[in-house]
């Protein structure tokens, strides 16, 4: 085991654990299944009111919030992604492929027109343009590949100029058992070339993980700066974890909790601060369990929910501090509300039509860590990106022909605090960048603004959450 986290996690803040004084989400977004199709479907966080099954979607969907679009990675025989837009009640917007039979599994916006595609049965990583479909081309991941000569690339993480991709290395051949070890290889986005994480051993290398077989999404702390990544190993063995990753030095910092202490095979958790956190495990009876753990301390806290039998999917906090939980078992399915921090059942089971598989939100945070946002098709004022922000935003006005046009910034008293913009500008994409300062120069302070883009009697607004 690599070196100890205590005293890194006593002072450690998570983006997960944002107050209702910066609540910015109004949405929670799942994909469901009744296992032989599956859907899309919304809930109002303010009312709970569910609008179920609004969208078909492949029949097994990850979900990915990124820069007020939906998008959906259709694994398994549709490899493709799929596009929901807000705007239109989440219809698909947009589809396109990732190649036949590659199975994808995650995917990462880097800028409006640059994606990263993971793909499970392939051993290349796409790039691609999410606005169009088109390959900008490949990036060969074959030399971490084990004996069958897949790498097995599953979750994705994007942050600054760096990929993070991670390497299951399961053996195929042996019922995809994990192999000698399992990594994360990163990405350099800038050159689209594979970084070497060990200059010390001979080759290129990725970052070898103390646990085999990386399982979950990744989490993401921008305080620290440092990536979580869950690990199952093999299934009905005692032996995976979360771990963390050190993204400034490219190295793993060692197990946060075991699956001997959840008490069963770990298929997904949430940081909530630095002494609550979150597991769905599955023990010796094939029963999931929702269970509570003390990052600070590694030890298990108890047991959240116990519905009994393999029913538990997934589950992920907003910004509110509400702790959703996806049911899909066959008695009382849907999604359970909890108090995140005190454990407490607070509204559920809550219908999303078919059962729910996947939970996500709609602002502030996204599953994929530290991206800019895409281009709203059709749209002439672009989301900012990246969002939330620390340091500065960025927006892009498209204008069909040559106009007058205002860009403000405001707080959500309607005071405004900046010009980023005034007068003509020619047609095409106008670059508008807001560095989170006012008029007077002085740092706003964290929390929610509005930025309005004015072109004659037409305009719009975008929502900017702006962190320390």
């Amino acid at each position: 085991m690599h070196r100890a986290l205590a005293s890194l996690l006593t002072c450690l803040t998570l983006v997960t654990a944002v107050g209702p004084a910066t609540a910015a989400q109004t949405r929670a977004l799942t994909v469901n299944t009744d296992f032989s199709s599956a859907t899309f479907s919304w809930i109002d966080l303010d009312t709970r009111t569910p609008h179920s099954d609004v969208t078909t979607v492949g029949y097994d969907p990850a979900l990915r919030w990124v820069g007020g679009l939906v998008y959906v990675v259709n694994r398994g025989g549709p490899d493709n992604i799929q596009e929901l837009d807000p705007a239109s009640g989440f219809a698909t917007s947009f589809q396109f492929s990732t190649g036949n039979g590659t199975n994808p599994q995650d995917i990462a916006i880097q800028t409006p027109h640059k994606a990263y595609v993971s793909r499970y049965d392939s051993q290349s990583l796409l790039i691609c343009d999410p606005t169009n479909g088109a390959t900008l081309g490949t990036i060969s991941l074959a030399a971490f590949a084990d004996a069958d000569g897949l790498p097995e690339m599953a979750h994705v993480a994007l942050v600054r100029n760096r990929l993070f991709v991670a390497v299951q290395r399961l053996d195929r051949n042996a019922g995809y058992s994990p192999t000698a070890f399992s990594l994360v290889v990163v990405v350099d986005t800038e050159a689209d070339t594979v970084l070497d994480c060990d200059p010390s051993t001979p080759g290129v290398q990725g970052i070898t993980l103390t646990y085999k077989n990386p399982f979950t999404a990744f989490g993401y702390d921008r305080a620290a700066d440092r990536l979580y990544i869950g690990c199952t190993g093999a299934f009905g063995v005692a032996d995976g974890g979360v771990e963390a990753i050190d993204v400034a030095t490219l190295t793993d910092l060692g197990s946060v909790v075991s699956e001997g202490m959840l008490g069963g095979d770990l298929s997904d958790f949430e940081l909530w601060s630095p002494t609550h956190a979150y597991a769905i495990v599955s023990d010796a009876s094939f029963n999931t369990l929702l269970v509570s753990w003390n990052p600070a301390t590694h030890q298990f806290i108890g047991t959240v929910a116990a519905p009994g039998g393999f029913s538990l999917a997934d589950c992920a906090i907003d910004d509110r501090g509400e702790l959703y939980l996806a049911n899909n078992g066959f008695s009382a399915p849907g999604l359970y509300v909890y108090r995140a921090g005190i454990d407490t059942l607070i509204a559920g089971p809550i219908s999303t039509g078919q059962v729910p598989v996947q939970i996500s939100f709609d602002e502030a945070r996204s599953e994929v860590a530290g991206v800019p946002a895409p281009r709203v098709a059709g749209a002439a004022f672009s989301n900012p990106w990246p969002n939330p922000a620390s340091r500065g935003v960025q927006f892009t006005l498209t204008l069909p022909a040559a106009a007058d046009v205002r860009v403000e910034a405001f707080d959500l008293s309607g005071r405004r605090l900046r010009t980023l913009a005034s007068g003509t500008r020619g047609a095409g994409v106008t670059n508008v960048a807001w560095d989170l300062a006012d008029d007077a120069g002085r740092r706003v302070e964290p929390g929610v603004y509005l930025v309005r883009a004015e072109r004659g009697d037409a305009h719009e607004t975008r929502r900017v959450v702006v962190t320390r």
